[in-house]
């Protein structure tokens, strides 16, 4: 009899330990299934916002501040150091009095930019360069002589 009960007694708990080790990684599983999901959106973002976000264009206001014999005014603007122009803007007034400002929107991406600015006026053109950057905070104020 007593080796009926030694042989009962011989009950393992490593494998009940080893049942319950299952049911405890089921749980974990899905725990950090979820937290991969939440760390791989979060980098999708993060991405987004550094590579995508800054290369979408906009509308950005200029104001143009003119002095009165001015009959047409031509801006060109490229990227910095680049000879390619990205967008011309030219603007054309009849004789007489210009007015005093204008107001003008270029669809760009945010950033720094070259502008060539050629000011027609009835006595012959003046052409000067000038670097904006442009963001989504503010109007930019261009001043014309």
């Amino acid at each position: 009899m007593s080796d009926s009960v030694s042989s009962s007694d011989k009950v393992d708990p490593p494998d009940a330990a080893e049942g319950s080790a299952p049911a405890i990684r089921l749980v974990e599983r899905p725990r950090l299934a979820r937290w991969v999901a939440l760390a791989g959106l979060l980098g999708v973002v993060i991405a987004t916002k550094i590579f995508v976000l800054p290369a979408i264009p906009e509308d950005h206001d200029i104001e143009l501040t003119l002095p009165s014999d001015v009959v047409g005014v031509d801006l060109t603007w490229s990227a910095p150091g680049g000879g390619e122009d990205i967008l011309t803007t030219s603007l054309r007034f009849t004789r007489g009095p210009a007015p005093r400002s204008l107001r003008t929107t270029v669809h760009l991406p945010n950033g720094s930019y070259e502008v060539a600015i050629a000011v027609e006026r009835t006595s012959g053109v003046d052409s000067t360069r000038r670097r904006i950057t442009l963001d989504s905070s503010a109007r930019v104020t261009l001043p014309l002589r």
